[in-house]
């Protein structure tokens, strides 16, 4: 099970580097800052790709906050008042299918600064990001795949239990319990996961290596990258899928009317924030909302 989906489905923010920040305001300023250092976690740059990196991002965050955040606010805003009467099961795959096309957009805007960046990369780059992507033992998806079936369900419980607190605040016990019986751990899938992962990532290693295929074939990886999937991967995402959108709407069901208040605020607070980054006023906002386009 993944906890980043029922984030994804919960929130439908599309750019979850932002939310790492103890600010929104914070983290979107400093999102190049921490997509690079991520980046660099598995290639050391030259100065001149360093540089052309930060161009790129900073042409991509200037897009991105004048095209897309109010887009954002838009959704956001629907999805407020969806949750004010009561969320159905239609609006939680509605949020997950919003956010996709949102995600969609972003791979459809950088594709080419993407490409263009990737022909760079040298083989001993290439190399280097392979042995980097083998070294990274200790995150969260293999430390999953060393857990028994109870040290799994308590692990992934922790971590949304975590998750809804700082949105709803705190969980009544019958709550826990609840949420405890809908979750359905399975090692099997952590496993698929992670073979799946390892396809992806050998994919992207071979594209990166043979330059003379790589202006054929890196715009398919960029749009279709569940091309790329493993057969298992492709045959389980989609139950799973479902059921998270289940659990979505069972907790948000068994809500108490505190925690709803404070799943607004958080709501409101996050659209002010997205406001003052875009630089949208309250009555040109409204204006704009009324279009009820994004």
């Amino acid at each position: 099970m993944s906890i980043t989906y029922y984030k994804n489905i919960t929130l439908a923010l599309t750019m979850t580097v932002i939310i790492s920040c103890s600010t929104t305001n914070l983290a979107y300023n400093y999102a190049d800052f921490l997509v690079l250092n991520w980046f660099e976690s598995y290639v050391d740059l030259n100065e001149s790709q360093r540089s052309d990196f930060k161009k790129k991002a900073d042409n991509f965050f200037t897009w991105h906050r004048k095209s897309e955040l109010p887009k954002v606010i838009l959704f956001l805003e629907d999805i407020k008042f969806r949750y004010k009467e009561g969320l159905k099961k239609e609006d939680i795959s509605w949020i997950s299918d919003q956010s996709k096309i949102f995600w969609d957009r972003i791979l459809n805007h950088i594709e080419e600064d993407l490409a263009a960046f990737l022909f760079t990369i040298s083989d001993s780059q290439v190399l280097q990001a392979k042995e980097a992507m083998l070294e990274k033992e200790d995150d969260w998806l293999i430390k999953q795949s060393k857990m028994t079936s109870d040290e799994l369900h308590s692990h992934v419980l922790s971590r949304l239990y975590e998750f809804l607190e700082d949105w709803m605040g705190s969980l009544e016990i019958h709550q826990k319990k609840q949420i405890s019986a809908w979750v359905k751990t399975d090692l099997n899938w952590i496993l698929i996961k992670l073979r799946n992962r390892e396809k992806f990532q050998n994919d992207l290693i071979n594209l990166l290596k043979y330059k003379h295929s790589l202006k054929d074939n890196i715009y398919s990886w960029i749009r279709y990258p569940s091309s790329h999937w493993t057969q298992e991967y492709k045959e389980n995402i989609k139950d799973k899928k479902r059921e998270w959108e289940e659990i979505a709407f069972k907790i948000d069901s068994n809500s108490l009317p505190r925690q709803r208040k404070r799943v607004i605020i958080k709501l409101d607070e996050l659209i002010e924030d997205f406001k003052d980054i875009a630089g949208i006023e309250g009555k040109g906002f409204k204006e704009k909302k009324s279009k009820n386009k994004y």
